[in-house]
Parts: structure tokens; sequence; C-alpha cells
């Protein structure tokens, strides 16, 4: 099984491709990123001749930067060894997702390291699928400066005196790596929303031999959509050369290369716990040697171990890539893949004391040219590592298993197989006779790990190859790690992952099996039970008095008190039973109903609202008008059940309930109608102006650019601006901020802690207690769809 997709460029680097947890795959190409998005709408998937499992692309312009972004640079003198980054093309030479939760609607960002040695981060202004929404965020190399500005003095060289040239070195950065996702604390995986989304941090390596951690900051990971992006630099290490490669005034080539000036690879693994803590290693490549620390991280505390582990007898410079693996085994074992020239290693690291514990290598065969690629496959239960080089993937092997620490050779993965055929289409289209060779740019594997994506390109061997630019093509082809059929049934990694990742490995699995027609009620059923007995999170225990719902008193207790929120509303057991049934029927079986399920889950949703402390939250209008339209989906929901329990009646002799009677919220903009609340979905006044509905709030949305929708399910949502808006300013019987310092808060009295406090203290306690609304909070829980856990557009 397998899908080929083919882009009008070439790749620009090794590792070109990286496939986010959003199901977002993106390509380096020589003057830009192509973006590929798979087409989530289901109504188009069945009865059609659309190829449900095609991509479409938008291009991003990383190398266009502005004067602002990239002042122009003069030459460096030969003791910095300019490569020539001031007069450079800025093309894309490394790229990487990051983990979700710090772009807009909790996405993901994309890091662009170009030739330029500019750092720049990318996200999406809403609109993922549209390319004007895309813009560059954040440039690292700028956080870098402000830091190094400040000890440029402090901290010696080895390689330059002049304090200009030290802030040159320390400002290029040469390799990048994010950091992974912390681990849910208490559960497995869940598609969709998290409980607590993790500090988006990277480590940076400069050309001065050091590696820095920035802390990125966004409006999403802030709670306030008007702060703009930044990042600081929480830490910083050096690292020591070998004092054989150090030479103060390099003069022939060979001292010039021998000089250890930055770190050429790095690699962050997964974290592990460890009691309050979460330990990962950090490995990274020198001239000489491998090298790694602990890295340790606590609420917002990261920290650096003082101890450096050696890992001699390997020489990867130059050789290939650095992969972790991202499962842990056996609670604190971390598997590393490295590639040296001649073979591959496979070592067993202690996510402690990152020692090694076990270590595996195999040949590599003979091949001559760079490891280009390398990604884990975690699909049975003993972990392989597929790999490609740029011009021999298809002369060796290119897949190894690792089973009890010995490698033994995969005979035919299938990535590699469809490139031997996309080879031979080539050569029969062109006339040449098996004169081809398939270059391989870069693997990837997809959200869940089932999948994986080569990005290759074909050229002709026993000639030269000549043409326009605009002739050049890049396939990138989505193989399956294991087989799907109606026999062999559909098989889900227990790992986290979006709900767009879940619905493109079901819609691959329905490819897999054959059959176009829509899936049946009992094959919804088994899928669907199968993820809930994977992925699902456990109800928490009953905290005790006075745990659970504290008053926030700043930004930190904000935070917990929306993921309390979440907890109780969105994460629900029930709930998220019968989102897992909505996924699984809106992907495998379109025309289904799904009208129970999102019925429990909005009556689930009121109740609980109704049921929070309402002393915590300021009393606002919108606020107050968000709990009346949940008061009576409730009363209408309950008037639904009892008329179905109730004897039939004709629909002449039947009353409306009292109920049905006070279930008038809305008026109508247009011709100030009422309007009733009838149904969940659309809202309909008395003179036949039709909106829709809110699917948290439940208003009706009767103006334009106040609303997002779920990109799966296409439920509409009021939009985060348009909350905080209605929520900025409001207070209703003078009671401003009556959640925090009114009757019945936790606030501090007259005479208390208050009079100590900084006029900056003050100014956060205020700037707190404007957003803890009911509605803000409830909107900011609801980071995604409730229906069926699609991300955001719009």
């Amino acid at each position: 099984m397998s899908d080929m997709t083919t882009l009008a460029c070439w790749p620009a680097c090794m590792d070109a491709i990286d496939w986010s947890d959003d199901g977002i795959i993106a390509v380096a190409s020589e003057e830009q990123v192509e973006l590929l998005f798979p087409h989530t709408n289901s109504n188009d998937i069945h009865g059609t001749e659309h190829d449900f499992s095609a991509w479409h692309h938008i291009p991003l312009p990383v190398s266009w930067f502005t004067l602002e972004e990239l002042p122009d640079k003069y030459a460096a003198p030969l003791a910095n060894y300019s490569i020539g980054e001031e007069v450079s093309t800025s093309a894309p030479i490394s790229i990487a997702w990051s983990s979700p939760g710090i772009a807009k609607h909790r996405r993901c960002a994309l890091g662009v390291l170009t030739s330029s040695l500019m750092l720049s981060v990318w996200a999406s202004e809403g609109k993922v699928d549209d390319a004007t929404s895309w813009k560059r965020k954040f440039v690292m190399n700028d956080a870098l400066a402000v830091y190094f500005s400040g000890n440029v003095s402090e901290v010696e060289s080895s390689l330059v005196d002049d304090v200009a040239e030290k802030m040159r070195l320390r400002t290029r950065i040469r390799c990048f790596a994010w950091a992974p996702p912390l681990p849910s604390p208490n559960a497995s995986a869940i598609f969709g929303t998290q409980i607590a989304w993790s500090q988006p941090i990277v480590a940076v390596t400069n050309d001065d031999n050091q590696i820095a951690f920035v802390a990125l900051d966004s409006p999403a990971t802030a709670l306030d959509h008007e702060d703009p992006w930044s990042g600081e630099v929480l830490n910083h290490i050096s690292i020591t050369p070998d004092s054989e490669s150090i030479t103060k005034n390099p003069i022939t080539f060979d001292e010039i290369m021998q000089q250890q000036r930055h770190i050429s690879q790095m690699a962050w693994s997964p974290w592990t716990t460890h009691g309050d803590w979460q330990h990962s290693v950090l490995v990274y490549a020198t001239n000489d040697d491998v090298r790694a620390r602990v890295i340790t991280y606590s609420g917002e505390t990261i920290g650096i171990g003082n101890d450096e582990i050696v890992y001699t007898d390997i020489h990867p410079r130059y050789a290939g890539p650095m992969k972790w693996s991202p499962k842990v085994e056996d609670g604190d074992k971390l598997m590393l893949a490295i590639f040296t020239l001649t073979n591959i290693v496979v070592l067993a690291i202690s996510a402690k004391d990152a020692t090694i514990q076990a270590r595996a290598e195999h040949d590599l065969g003979g091949r001559w040219d760079e490891m280009s690629a390398a990604v884990w496959d975690h699909a049975t239960n003993d972990p392989a590592i597929h790999f490609a080089s740029l011009q021999e993937t298809l002369k060796y092997n290119a897949g190894l298993r690792h089973t009890d620490n010995k490698l033994s050779p995969i005979p035919k993965p299938h990535w590699r197989e469809q490139l031997w055929d996309a080879q031979a289409l080539f050569s029969a289209q062109h006339e040449l006779k098996g004169h081809v060779k398939a270059k391989v740019w870069g693997l990837s594997t997809s959200p869940l790990g089932d999948f994986i994506a080569a990005c290759s390109t074909l050229h002709p061997t026993d000639m030269i190859e000549y043409g326009p630019p605009n002739e050049r093509r890049t396939s990138v082809a989505i193989s399956g790690l294991c087989s799907f059929t109606q026999q062999a049934g559909l098989s889900i990694l227990a790992r986290n992952c979006s709900a767009e990742g879940l619905v493109f490995t079901l819609r691959k699995w329905i490819e897999g099996m054959g059959d176009r027609t829509e899936a049946s009620a009992s094959t919804i059923n088994q899928v669907s039970k199968l993820l809930f007995e994977k992925h699902w999170i456990p109800q928490p225990k009953e905290p005790e008095k006075g745990e659970k719902y504290t008053m926030p008193r700043d930004w930190e207790g904000l935070r917990r008190l929306i993921n309390e929120v979440k907890e109780a509303v969105l994460l629900d057991r029930e709930t998220i039973r019968d989102r897992y049934t909505i996924l699984v029927s809106q992907t495998c079986a379109p025309s289904a109903p799904v009208d129970l399920p999102r019925a429990l889950i909005a009556y689930r949703l009121a109740t609980t609202t109704l049921q929070l402390p309402t002393h915590l939250f300021r009393q606002s209008k919108f606020s107050t008008e968000v709990l009346e339209h949940h008061r009576r989906v409730i009363a209408l929901l309950e008037s639904i059940m009892a008329a179905s329990e109730a004897p039939s009646a004709s629909e002449g002799e039947r009353e409306p309930s009292k109920s049905e009677k006070g279930l008038l919220c809305d008026y109508c903009d247009f011709c100030k109608g009422d309007i009733l609340l009838e149904d969940l979905s659309t809202a309909r006044c008395k003179n036949g102006h039709e909106f829709p509905r809110c699917g948290l709030s439940f208003i009706a949305i009767q103006a334009p650019r106040i609303s997002k929708v779920c990109g799966l399910c296409s439920t509409p949502y009021l939009n985060d601006e348009f909350v905080r808006l209605q929520e900025e300013g409001e207070g209703v019987d003078g009671q401003e901020f009556g959640g925090l310092d009114g009757e019945g808060g936790n606030g501090m009295a007259d005479g208390g802690d208050d009079v100590d406090m900084t006029t900056r203290e003050k100014e956060d306690r205020e700037d707190v207690a404007s957003s803890v609304t009911l509605a803000r909070v409830l909107f900011l829980a609801g980071d995604v769809c409730i229906y069926c856990g699609g991300k955001f557009t719009g």
C-alpha cells in the first residue's frame, strides 16, 4: 500500500522531510519549504472518483528575509573561516516540526535553518492550508544575541579574542533540536487534546562550541492572544574541544578543517519520569567523538547535567544522522542509532545518567556515499531502524531489526520496493534501459508511526542530466510499515497523536481493504472500542476538599484551573468514548448518523459547566449568556428524552412543555426576531434567518470573521479573539473582580499580604483577574473540537 505525490523542485539538503503531529509533511526544497496536506474532508472520499489519499501543497518562502530580520553582514576575517553566509541565498539546510501546542489552535510550529545560519520559526495564523496565513514568527538568532551580549567578555573563546567576532561566532546557528513533548502524567495516549502542553524548548549550537537552550513563548503558551512571539535563553554549556584540534592561528587548510568550531549534529531523546522530575539525554557530535548530557525538567525549571559523558570509538561527523527511538524501553532505557562511515551503532542508554547499557553494531555493506536519513519502526514487537544513503539505497540493505541486542537485516522494506517501482517507471518513460539512479533525500514516519514517507529524486546515469529548473521533480512516497487487510484487521500503536494523524491511518486502512463502500455499524463499533481500550484518560480520583478548583492568584494558577476544567468538561470517560465513535464514523462512513453521541457530549458539557463553582469566575454579561444557553440545552435534551419515553400523541394534541416555552435565548441581529434553542447546531429566528451555533457555548454566530471551525467535522465555534473582546472590561453589579477579591473568594483581605506586593505583582494579579471568566476559561480549555478531537482552522 503506497501513495505518491510529486513536487516541482529538488530537495536542498539531507534529511529533507519531516512529518508533523498535525499530519503535515514539510519538504525542504532549494528556495522554499513545501507543505503537504492530506485531504481531510470526509464528504468527498466515498462514492466518487476523487482519491481521498491525495495531497495538496503550499510553498513557504523561507529564504525571503527583511532587513530587520536579517541585516546586511560584512565579510568575516580569515580567523572566523567564513563560508559565505553573508552572501548566502538562505536556502533551507535543516527543517524540523515542534511538538504540538506552541502555534495557534495548539498546532505545531516549523523550525527552518537556512544557509545564512539563521534559525526561524514559522507558524500559521489560523488557516493552515492557506499560504498567506503562514508567517515567520521568530528568529532564534535574536535571542542568542540578547543573551550573549551580556556576558560576551566573561566567557572565553578558544577561537577569537575580538568582542565583535565573538558575537559573530555565538549568533551563528549550525544545528538545532526541539525538545520532545513531555509524557502525559496519567495516560499513555489520547487522540486530540492533552491535559497540559509542554513548554517549547529548542537546543541550538553555534560556531563557538556552545549549546544554548531557548524557551519559546507564543500567544498560545502565554494564555494571552495579544502577546508576541518571544524567546529567552535559559542556559548554555560550552564544549571543550580536544587540545590537539586547537590552533590559535590556523594557516593551512588542514589546520582550519581540524579546528573544532561547532557541533555538527545533535539529537534530543524522549523524556522519562523519575519522581517529580523528567529526564532526557542530549547527544551531540564533535570532530572526534559523541558526547551526551542528562537534561532534567520540572515545572518551569530545566537542569543540565554537570558531567559530560563521552562515547568513545564512534566517529559520526559527516557520516550520517543520529536518531533516538521514540519509544522508551523498560521505563528507563533509550535507544540511539548512530551512523559512522562504515557501520551503524545502536546504543541502549540509561536516561538517569546517560551511560551505555548495551551496544550493537552492523556493517553498512561497503557503501561510500553519505547516509541521508533514518527512522525507527515500532510496528512490531522488535524495533527496527530504516535508513537510506543518498545514492546507493537500492543497492544495499536499507533496514535492520534489533533483537536481543543484535541487528539483523530486513529483507525488503515496503518503502524500498516502492522506490524500485518508481525507478523502473522512470526508465521506461524516458527509454533509459535501466540506466537510472534514485537519490533518497530523507525519511519520516507518520504521527502514529505506522507509515513512512520517503523523499527521492530520479536521475539518468549514462548521460549528462540537463534541463530547466521547472522540469525538476521530487517524489514523496507514502508506504505502510505493516499490511492493512480485511484479514489482518486494524492495528493502532499506543502513542500520543492528534486526531488528524488517526484519521490518516483509518483512511489508509479503508483503502487497504479495497472496499469503497462505507463501513458497517459493527465495524465502526469495533474500531471505536479498540481506540477506547488503548487511548483514554482514566477518571481522576475524587479530590479532597479544597484540593480542586482553587482560586488562581497568578498565571500558573490560572493554567491549573484551565486544566482542571478541561479534565471535568472535555476529558470525561464517556465523552471520550462518544468522541471516538464520531471520529471513526465520519472517517469510515460519513453518511452514518452521529446525532446521538453529539447530543450526549453536549448534555455532559452543559451539565458539568453548570456544576462548576461560580465564585471562581468574574461575572460578565457574556459568561452569563453562556450559562443561560447551557441551561436551555439541558432543558431541550431533557424534553426530547421525556417526549420519547411518553405515550405517543398526535401533533395537534401535544402541548409545549414549560421548558420548551422558556427556550428563548437569542435575538436576530437583522430583524430583532426571537431565536429559540430548538437545535444544537442551527439557530433560526421566527422570520427564517438562519445561523450556525457555536459548538461550545451554543450561542448563534451572527457575524462574519468571529468564528473558527473544526478541520475534521466542520463544527463552528466562536474564535478566541471574539471571546476575549466580549469579556474585556465587563462586570455585573459592580463586581469587576468578584471571583478573586470579592465575597466568597480566596483573595487577600485588607491589611494582609497585599501591602507587601510589588507594583508588577499587583498588575499581574489584575491581569489574571480579568482573565478568570467562565467563558474564557471554558474556551481556553476547549483547545480542540469537543465532538471529534480535531484541531481548529480559521
